[in-house]
């Protein structure tokens, strides 16, 4: 047995790990989750249950269509672009979106049946790149606030 939780990929689009202007409580949720599964995976270690969070990049679902995105109906004038621009970008993403939903399904049933699989999957070339440079950033501000004494 072992238990898999998905979370967002870390993009730079309002998700798991870098929160986007105009989809700051979505990126809220997925560092709840992040924190919650890493937390949990300690927890079910000593049992021996391993965990996997899943880290998918976009994936070619309806998850972005107008049927089940919604957004606020308070219109704040000072956030007008930054939502602006995160709308756009959700509609620009609908439909386009690279990764296949099966692969990941396939992937994550493999990864649970195996004995030593990783605790972490971030699945998908975009997914990948944005965790990649997320890290990067990381180490960045790491570096300087240890250069600043």
């Amino acid at each position: 047995m072992s238990v898999a939780q998905a979370s967002s990929s870390p993009s730079r689009r309002s998700a798991g790990w870098s929160p986007t202007a105009g989809g700051a409580v979505y990126s809220a949720s997925k560092f709840a989750v992040e924190g919650w599964m890493e937390g949990f995976a300690q927890e079910l270690a000593p049992l021996g249950v391993p965990s996997l969070l899943v880290e998918p990049g976009m994936l070619r679902t309806d998850f972005m269509d107008r049927k089940s995105v919604s957004f606020g109906t308070i219109d704040i004038p000072d956030y007008a672009d930054a939502i602006a621009q995160y709308r756009a970008f959700v509609d620009g993403a609908n439909g386009n979106q690279p990764g296949d939903p099966k692969l990941l399904a396939a992937r994550i049933v493999a990864l649970a049946s195996q004995g030593e699989a990783p605790s972490r999957l971030v699945f998908g070339d975009d997914a990948r790149q944005w965790a990649g440079a997320k890290v990067d950033q990381l180490r960045q501000q790491i570096a300087q606030s240890a250069n600043r004494g």
